[in-house]
């Protein structure tokens, strides 16, 4: 007798955070750790990448604030340049 095969909704979110992340972010560290050669290096190249990335999320809620319609990047790339551009955007 074959036994049904089900995923739970946990697994499904783990899965999709998996896919998100990917391996990376646990292969990475220990590279940099190697090649960086101080610890004082290697944190602040992880600082450093935290600051840009703090950067880029309030340039995105920034744009957020002053464009509040739904749509994402079409909306706001449909209204700065040209609906195709916005188009373009979203397929790559």
């Amino acid at each position: 007798m074959k036994q049904k095969q089900s995923i739970n909704f946990f697994s499904l979110t783990m899965i999709v955070v998996s896919l998100v992340i990917g391996m990376g972010i646990f292969k990475t560290p220990a590279t940099i750790a190697a090649k960086s050669g101080t610890p004082l290096i290697f944190f602040s190249a992880w600082l450093i990448g935290g600051l840009i990335a703090l950067f880029g999320a309030l340039t995105y809620a920034e744009i957020g604030q002053r464009l509040p319609v739904m749509g994402g990047y079409y909306k706001v790339f449909a209204h700065c340049y040209h609906p195709g551009v916005g188009f373009t955007i979203n397929v790559l």
